[in-house]
């Protein structure tokens, strides 16, 4: 998506009388529009609630492109215009427009580069609305019936809104009751990565009884404001499985598409998983496991039954089909690995019979840095001064959005291993982005990630990226990993 403008100048440094110049100008007296990108926040819950985002404090800067800057680019910085709405005075041009959002715990840097005047995005949350802080001392309970006497299943504690899991202890063979010892809400899985949040009446609670990944039993706990010391109760009532899950899959083609991507990435993992997803209408996935299974490189069909007891909730059947490919490496001078990745996935909603999932996102295989191939590990980059263009190629034609994400490599907190941390992730409608250069710093270690999306954004023509959908793909590559030096 690059384009040449003439030279740009910040209103603010404009001088009475000034002319106007190549499209900025200091009014909209002839009626012309600037340029604009509004947001809202999605909270997903046990239902999805949406409200204007509040920008308050984050920071927009349309990025012009000029020649003449030593740069390569202009900067305008956006003024918030509403609650949820950032502006500027650009009125014959669509530059791409770098922003930060409300991430936790950090904001991220993203990049958009689409050809629209007007962008409309959504800020998609795991939560209840308005979520609290809850003390972690505090204690829940459970004292759940179950419909059959316990044998090997595995007992799980979901919550939905804000978003735990935590395994129950199991009690004795043949026992009719799962009572494990009070707990603290501390000692379970924060599935957002959040410290936990106070379960409110938004929240459903449910008690989930497995057999390996097979959904068999669930029991919906009565909603209540956590108090601090809480009982959950209830009786497990056995999962139907009225439902047929029949697709068609190639992982033998999958693994023809990986094998041309560079850098190599030999190991292959091929797996599909049915979720029942509050959140489908906004391509997420997140909700109770209904049932997962490992695919063999050699099968061309999976079919089993399944139950869904969240159905009348809307919490509709979402089936994800993964595939994925690792390669590692150490950078030199370190001593710790890095994990690099590829990656095709397609996800679809209440799977139908004889379905064919033929992952249809082209998968980039060669992702290239002003001009050169970043298809081996170990290169090196000298430190930019001018915006960096990043392109890379895919081996399917049809595609809905690009994306393109720089990461630096750095320690796990465990000290372990190189673990992959987002400097910037850039999105638009071709596999062409400009990088600002002081991305890229002297003595650190990178890799870039390419991302094709077939489907998910109906109204992207329209700069649309708010309204999302069902069926979507995705396919991924991560570049050679490369050190930029002076």
């Amino acid at each position: 998506m690059s384009r040449t403008f003439s030279a740009l100048l910040l209103v603010t440094f404009w001088q009475a009388g000034c002319a106007q110049l190549a499209g900025l100008d200091e009014t909209s007296g002839d009626g012309r529009n600037g340029v604009s990108l509004a947001f809202e926040r999605v909270s997903i819950g046990s239902t999805v609630v949406k409200s204007p985002l509040d920008l308050t404090g984050r920071a927009a800067t349309y990025l012009v492109p000029d020649d003449d800057e030593p740069s390569g680019l202009v900067r305008v910085d956006a003024v918030q215009s509403g609650l949820d709405t950032w502006t500027a005075e650009i009125f014959d041009a669509t530059p791409a427009v770098q922003f930060d959002l409300p991430d936790f715990p950090t904001p991220n840097q993203r990049l958009w580069d689409y050809p629209n005047k007007t962008l409309l995005g959504g800020f998609n949350v795991l939560e209840h609305p308005n979520p609290t802080p809850v003390a972690p001392q505090s204690l829940l309970t459970v004292n759940v019936t179950l419909d059959v006497a316990y044998s090997t299943e595995l007992l799980q504690l979901f919550t939905v809104g804000s978003w735990n899991v935590r395994n129950l202890e199991a009690p004795a063979v043949g026992a009719l009751v799962v009572a494990p010892p009070a707990f603290q809400i501390s000692t379970m899985t924060s599935l957002t990565g959040r410290p936990h949040e106070k379960l409110t009446t938004s929240d459903t609670l449910h008690v989930l009884r497995y057999l390996a990944n097979d959904l068999v039993g669930a029991v919906e706990i009565p909603p209540f404001d956590q108090t601090g010391n809480d009982t959950l109760t209830g009786t497990m009532t056995p999962v139907a499985h009225d439902r047929m899950l029949d697709i068609r899959i190639n992982p033998a083609d999958a693994t023809t598409r990986y094998s041309a991507a560079r850098p190599t990435v030999p190991n292959l993992a091929f797996s599909w998983a049915l979720r029942a997803a509050p959140g489908f209408e906004q391509n997420n996935d997140n909700g109770p496991l209904l049932n997962a299974l490992a695919v063999a490189p050699t099968d061309t069909m999976v079919q089993v039954a399944y139950g869904n007891p969240f159905d009348a909730k809307g919490w509709k059947s979402t089936l994800t089909w993964a595939t994925s490919a690792t390669r590692t490496f150490t950078p030199a001078g370190q001593v710790l690995p890095a994990t690099l990745s590829a990656s095709m996935t397609q996800r679809v909603v209440d799977p139908t019979a004889a379905q064919v999932l033929d992952l249809p996102a082209g998968l980039p295989e060669l992702i290239s840095i002003d001009g050169r191939s970043l298809s081996t590990d170990g290169m090196t980059l000298t430190a930019p001064t001018r915006a960096v263009e990043v392109t890379f190629i895919i081996d399917r034609a049809s595609a809905t959005l690009f994306q393109v994400q720089l990461f630096e490599l750095v320690p796990n907190e465990g000290g372990t291993a190189l673990q992959l941390q987002l400097v910037i992730s850039a999105s638009g409608i071709a596999p062409r982005f400009s990088l600002p250069p002081e991305l890229f710093q002297v003595g650190k270690t990178y890799t870039l990630r390419a991302v094709s999306i077939d489907g998910g954004f109906p109204g992207v023509a329209e700069g649309d990226l708010r309204t999302r959908s069902l069926p979507i793909a995705t396919s991924f590559l991560d570049s050679g990993v490369f050190q930029v030096v002076p």
